[in-house]
């Protein structure tokens, strides 16, 4: 009998983070991932978790379905991540969990957030989401804290198209996080289709016009329900949990993240490489670069930049080419209505809610040629007056 490519798949993460591949579940998108350690860390009901106000709309989608609550925390204007310091006032006898979140790639500060976990008796969940190759304190991210996720969807440092997968490191949550995995059902073949046409389809788009046409007719279709993407119309406007949200990684996903997982190290240093000019290019300029404490060493999926006008720098940055990214145009990227249904209410969150004015990111991508850099330079210089 054939190896299952999961076992192959989680092989390869375990080695990667420094796991037991037993350790590691796979599911069918990160969001499903986070529900799944949620659930077994038998949180629900009358629980709350604390999120940063500067994340996806996926993170409280996944408390809510659980039937907790996300409690919403302001961040740190350098880091982007949970402001450790705002997080004892949040905490009450009923907050079960607090999600670490590295952001664009930039870690939280694991150290003050375990020791504020430690002095109440809740669990640090951390949203490597973004951070996968990173490291903090010479660990790998996802292996510094005891229960992590991640995403391999589209835009991630490993993507398999959609997909993610959770890392326990205890036992007995690990345990319960398989069985999870195991109990899920496996995704339809007309979904595995799609998604292997999209994958195709993604691989041959390049970078420029055909690749940015290409991606917003897809985030069209997929909040449609006409193709599989990162949000549907139903996660963005109901709190129910969707038909079909617990799937598991299909095999084709997992041979895919297999083939791909080897190239991780090298494209990290990539984006760190790239990163790393942009940084110097904003410091010479007295210009807000991308912290990066002496503890961390960031994956930067993407470069945070900090503008004044985002509308008007956004429209000259079409007008020549350059793709910049939207993360976060509000604390619940990406919706911008009626927060109150996922908790929030506006004022929450001062400094998130300034920086998702001001925020637009920078292309890290592997591949990106020393030209492609020096194209993107040359525009914020001629845009240096809009960057804070």
């Amino acid at each position: 009998m054939s190896e299952d490519p999961r076992d192959r798949f989680r092989s390869r993460i375990g080695s990667t983070l420094g796991v037991a591949p037993d350790h590691v579940s796979l599911f069918g998108r990160g969001r499903v991932a986070l529900y799944a350690i949620l659930r077994a860390l038998d949180i629900g009901p009358g629980d709350e978790v604390i999120v940063p106000a500067f994340t996806c709309v996926a993170v409280p989608n996944a408390i809510l379905y659980a039937g907790a609550r996300p409690v919403w925390v302001d961040i740190d204007s350098s880091t982007y991540a949970i402001d450790p310091a705002r997080i004892e006032a949040a905490i009450s006898s009923r907050t079960r969990a607090i999600l670490a979140q590295n952001t664009f790639g930039l870690s939280a500060d694991l150290d003050a957030l375990t020791a504020i976990a430690d002095r109440h008796g809740v669990s640090i969940i951390d949203d490597s989401t973004h951070g996968l190759g990173g490291r903090y304190r010479g660990m790998p991210s996802g292996s510094a804290a005891p229960l992590s996720f991640f995403s391999t969807q589209w835009s991630k440092p490993l993507s398999t198209g959609l997909g993610g997968f959770a890392v326990a490191i205890q036992d007995d949550v690990a345990a319960r996080l398989r069985a999870a995995e195991f109990a899920a059902p496996e995704p339809t073949a007309l979904r595995v289709g799609t998604l292997s046409a999209l994958v195709y389809a993604r691989e041959r788009a390049g970078r420029g016009p055909l690749f940015r046409a290409g991606r917003a007719a897809y985030r069209v279709l997929s909040r449609m329900g006409a193709v599989p993407g990162s949000s549907s119309r139903d996660e963005l406007e109901g709190m129910a949990m969707p038909s079909g949200f617990v799937v598991r990684l299909s095999p084709s996903q997992a041979r895919l993240g297999s083939e791909r997982i080897g190239r991780l190290r090298h494209d990290v240093e990539e984006r760190r490489a790239i990163a790393h000019r942009y940084s110097a290019w904003l410091t010479e300029r007295g210009r807000t670069a991308a912290s990066e404490p002496a503890e961390t060493e960031h994956a930067f999926l993407r470069y945070p930049l900090r503008v004044s006008d985002r509308r008007q720098f956004r429209a000259a940055a079409a007008r020549v080419g350059v793709d910049l990214g939207d993360w976060f145009v509000s604390p619940i990227h990406p919706a911008t209505e009626r927060l109150d249904r996922w908790a929030y209410t506006i004022g929450t969150a001062p400094v998130a809610e300034r920086i998702c004015r001001e925020i637009v990111n920078l292309q890290t991508e592997p591949g990106l040629g020393q030209r492609d850099v020096d194209r993107i330079l040359s525009f914020l210089s001629k845009q240096a007056h809009l960057i804070l």
